[in-house]
């Protein structure tokens, strides 16, 4: 607050006009404190503001770590279970489409008997199967036979930690079986092979079971020399001891040798440059063998059809069948014919169609 020296001051009227002067310049001082402390007021504001905006914005981010982490999660487990249902093999899902065959279907059809020609796969019984599936198996009538190993029997550890109530309930569920091959080496997958029927042609097939942990070398078909099989897909084979691989589109074949002697192992041929392709110990195959002594001088033929374009393979030649044969892999399903030689977990099986 300003003074007022009186003694200054001559008349009334310079003393009012001091006195307005006075006023006037408390009131700028006044007015300039609201001022200042407006504006400091303004900037506290801003400083909340932006402190309420940072939080705000820490919970948005903290949230979408949440939301992400909760999708990542989503994701990852949808992931997982398409891992899983590649991992699967196909069968398994056609096994669970209620499929039901019945009566008239089975009288009508034709039905399979397997036999062992070498080892004690089937601890010598004759396996008899027909459209329902194997007879005296599970007897679902899905027209599945389901052949494998117990594992969990196998496994002494998971009989021990395992109550009998839930290893029975393990082994009625998920891993019945019609029939346990008698195979004493541990298998890690219980199924093996299953030979199952098909409504829509009225044909029986074999394929090996390729769901993780399975083991590609279990089931083998065994080619003749007098019936062509076309190669319409990715095919491996097991001539002498070594494995190809034969890849057909239109004209053109692919090989992969997979010998571990040789440093080129692929080669590409059209068809309508060289139709015939050999393998065997003799000198003049295409692919020679000469020391190897798994190999027959003839041992595998693939021929190239110029009019339907087709690919196709026996074994030996046109004149006479190898002495060890010429496998596929039973990773996909073949069709049975009568007479079918198979190969199961090294043990050679017969397989005989008897029609109706």
């Amino acid at each position: 607050m300003q003074k007022i020296d009186l003694d200054t001051i001559s008349d009334k009227n310079n003393i009012i006009k001091t006195i307005k002067n006075i006023i006037g310049s408390n009131n700028n001082n006044i007015n300039s404190k609201r001022v200042m402390d407006n504006k400091e007021s303004d900037e506290k504001n801003k400083e909340d503001e932006n402190i309420n905006n940072n939080i705000e914005k820490e919970n948005y981010e903290n949230n979408n770590v949440e939301i992400n982490k909760e999708e990542s999660i989503k994701v990852n487990n949808q992931e997982k279970v398409e891992e899983e249902k590649n991992n699967e093999d196909p069968i398994l899902s056609y096994m669970n489409s209620n499929i039901f065959i019945d009566d008239e279907e089975i009288l009508n059809s034709s039905k399979i008997i397997l036999e062992e020609i070498n080892g004690d796969l089937f601890n010598g019984q004759k396996i008899e199967i027909n459209a329902g599936g194997m007879v005296g198996g599970r007897n679902k009538r899905d027209g599945f036979s389901i052949f494998g190993q117990n594992i969990y029997k196998k496994t002494k550890k998971i009989e021990e930690e395992d109550d009998a109530e839930n290893l029975k309930s393990k082994n009625d569920d998920q891993y019945t079986l019609d029939f346990e091959l008698n195979y004493s080496q541990f298998l890690s997958y219980p199924y093996v092979f299953s030979i199952y029927y098909k409504k829509e042609d009225k044909s029986f097939y074999i394929k090996a079971f390729t769901g993780k942990g399975s083991d590609s070398k279990i089931l083998f078909i065994k080619l003749d020399n007098k019936n062509k099989f076309i190669l319409t897909q990715k095919e491996l084979i097991l001539t002498g001891n070594v494995i190809f691989q034969l890849t057909a589109n239109n004209n053109f074949l692919e090989i992969i040798n997979f010998s571990k002697n040789t440093h080129n192992n692929r080669y590409v041929v059209d068809g309508f440059n060289k139709k015939t392709i050999t393998i065997g110990r003799h000198r003049d195959c295409d692919f020679s063998f000469p020391k190897d002594k798994s190999f027959s001088r003839y041992q595998t033929t693939i021929e190239f059809n110029e009019i339907t374009k087709q690919w196709c393979i026996i074994d030996g030649n046109k004149d006479k069948g190898s002495t060890n044969g010429t496998w596929l892999f039973g990773t996909h399903s073949f069709l049975i014919k009568n007479e079918m030689i198979v190969e199961i977990l090294n043990c050679q099986v017969k397989i005989t169609e008897i029609k109706t």
